[in-house]
């Protein structure tokens, strides 16, 4: 039986807020690569966005269903992955995995807000492996 989360599912529902980073220990076979590659205990991470009517913009709102048609009262996060590009799933996705929170102090409700756009603005935008490689080879270098 696996590890149960080093985590509290419910708290951090209750305690996200849009724009926070949300980093997961995966536990897949490519997340131990990836843990072992980054040496970190994190293997991904996700950006959180909220639920549909917390984002202000009616155009960004409309990106975002035609990416997502589950329930409107869902939290959700925009996150990348290697074969599916760049795309929107519940955070719930994440309820058995060990979660961190990474807030940015400071940040008003109007720079939040530029920063959902610029992150929605790219869903549907393939992985980048570039950048996987390059690191990759920044760490292996031989």
């Amino acid at each position: 039986m696996a590890n149960p989360p080093l985590c509290d599912f419910d708290r951090i529902r209750y305690e996200i807020r849009p724009c926070d980073v949300v980093l997961v220990e995966g536990r897949s076979r490519i997340s131990e690569i990836i843990r072992t590659i980054t040496q970190s205990p994190w293997s991904h991470s996700a950006l959180y966005i909220g639920r549909i009517h917390d984002i202000d913009d009616a155009e960004l709102r409309d990106k975002v269903l035609s990416f997502y048609n589950g329930d409107p009262n869902e939290q959700l996060i925009i996150e990348a992955w290697l074969g599916e590009g760049t795309v929107v799933n519940p955070l719930s996705k994440y309820r058995n995995d060990s979660l961190r929170v990474c807030r940015p102090t400071g940040l008003a409700r109007q720079d939040a807000q530029h920063i959902l756009k610029f992150a929605l603005h790219h869903l549907g935008f393939e992985y980048d492996l570039r950048q996987l490689l390059d690191l990759a080879r920044f760490l292996f270098p031989y």
